[in-house]
């Protein structure tokens, strides 16, 4: 796990209280009891891995803990590479999580249902990486980093999503930007959006009518009606260029996935946002609390990643 670090052998808990007979009967004392103390270390910490680091780190900045302000300089993916760095980035990283992050994403980082926000440890990102080599299917520390620092459709010209959002099919719910883009024109009627819900329900693995479903589909790949496919890909499964949901897996929607959810995100559309942290938090800041988030994410998302769709989330 990231951010394990070692504790300063001036942490051990010797006893200073012992009043030994003999210099040698006193080594052998502090020797025992240092071996107990890096032992009992040890175990604890291939019991729980995750084991909070301690609060105040100041007393151990140097050789073996990093100073925050160390961080803003140092590329991020190298951050990780760097036990001291590290170390200082988890613990700071946590910080600024608890006061920032956790009131949106949740303490745990597993997504707050009434905040629409996603699961932070699984192994499913809404937006494409940057790394080359992979198509952007790999990702890295630098990737969260990328959507902390500009946001998602926050506004910023760098943000992730700016792209595209969920269109609202009652033209009546649409923002000014929809409206100018598409018009007060109605691509589906109240009917066609029924047999729409349908056919998501079918792909999600859930009960649906078949006769509506089978209309709906049509609807979804006709590039002059419902034109679904343009942004979640001819299966559903969502494209990482985008951050459009993977419709096929009910567990990742945001809004819902019963038959009146899924009704209301095509009649009202869906604008997820996240607010750009750029300016609002130090450099060091937003690498420490980028480097925390990567941290909980599945291995499964870095090790063997799956590419999705048509294309390559967070």
């Amino acid at each position: 796990m990231l951010g394990r670090s070692r504790l300063p052998f001036s942490h051990l808990p010797f006893s200073h209280r012992q009043c030994p007979s003999s210099p040698r009967i006193a080594a052998r004392r502090l020797v025992s009891t240092a071996l107990l103390a890096i032992s009992a270390y040890l175990c604890g910490a291939a019991i729980n891995p995750a084991a909070a680091e301690p609060a105040d780190l100041e007393e151990d900045y140097g050789e073996f803990t990093a100073r925050p302000e160390e961080l803003a300089s140092v590329a991020i993916n190298d951050i990780v590479k760097s036990l001291r760095l590290n170390k200082t980035a988890m613990v700071l990283g946590r910080s600024v999580y608890d006061k920032s992050c956790a009131s949106c994403h949740g303490a745990d980082l597993k997504g707050v249902a009434d905040q629409h926000t996603p699961d932070l440890t699984d192994a499913e990102w809404r937006f494409s990486g940057d790394d080359y080599q992979s198509g952007g299917v790999a990702k890295f520390p630098s990737d969260v980093e990328w959507t902390v620092r500009y946001g998602i459709r926050s506004g910023h010209p760098n943000a992730r999503g700016a792209e595209v959002s969920m269109l609202a099919y009652d033209p009546k719910y649409r923002n000014e930007e929809d409206t100018k883009d598409f018009g007060d024109k109605e691509f589906l009627t109240p009917t066609e959006i029924d047999d729409v819900v349908e056919y998501v329900l079918q792909i999600s693995g859930q009960r649906f009518d078949r006769l509506k479903a089978a209309r709906g589909k049509a609807l979804f790949n006709n590039n002059a009606k419902g034109n679904c496919v343009d942004c979640h890909g001819a299966d559903g499964s969502g494209i990482d260029t985008f951050g459009s949901s993977n419709l096929t897996r009910k567990n990742l929607y945001l809004y819902g996935f019963d038959r009146t959810s899924i009704r209301e995100s095509l009649v009202k559309g869906r604008h997820g946002t996240m607010p750009a942290f750029e300016g609002v938090l130090k450099p060091e800041e937003v690498k420490a609390v980028s480097v925390f988030v990567f941290s909980h994410a599945a291995t499964s998302a870095r090790s063997a990643p799956v590419r999705r769709g048509g294309g390559t989330r967070r």
